[in-house]
């Protein structure tokens, strides 16, 4: 079974750190994407022989953006895994990931809370990492 290299645990790590941040991306690109700033695709009133479907335009749109399906597919990913967690686990992405005025916890703070060990805790996380991964589709 493949396993991931540091750099892509790092990453992974990130994409829950930055959740909040990459939820405002994705509500900003959806925004610029479906705002242009070009005459041209302001542009609604021009006659043509297609019949107008806003709905459907603007779908295309989004589902054509690169980088708008990358953030969503991230955003999408850390809210499902996190609301199928375990209590344990929802603690360790509280502490370590999403407490902001702390900076984070340190994972024997963490395994103090949890009363477990530390290695229980690094486990429960790589768990949670390698989770993630097959959801974004880096492993099978």
């Amino acid at each position: 079974m493949p396993t991931l290299s540091r750099s892509e645990t790092q990453t992974i790590e990130k994409y829950w750190i930055d959740y909040e941040s990459y939820k405002k991306q994705l509500k900003y690109r959806e925004w610029e994407l479906l705002n242009p700033h070009n005459e041209e695709a302001l542009n609604f009133n021009a006659k043509s022989s297609k019949i107008s479907n806003p709905t459907h335009n603007k779908a295309v749109v989004l589902m054509n953006d690169v980088y708008y399906q990358n953030l969503n597919r991230i955003v999408k990913t850390v809210e499902d895994i996190y609301k199928e967690l375990d209590n344990d686990l929802k603690t360790i992405v509280d502490m370590r990931y999403w407490d902001k005025e702390n900076n984070c916890y340190e994972w024997q703070h963490i395994a103090d809370v949890l009363y477990m060990s530390v290695q229980r805790v690094l486990r429960k996380r790589n768990a949670l990492i390698d989770m993630t991964a097959k959801r974004i589709g880096w492993l099978m």
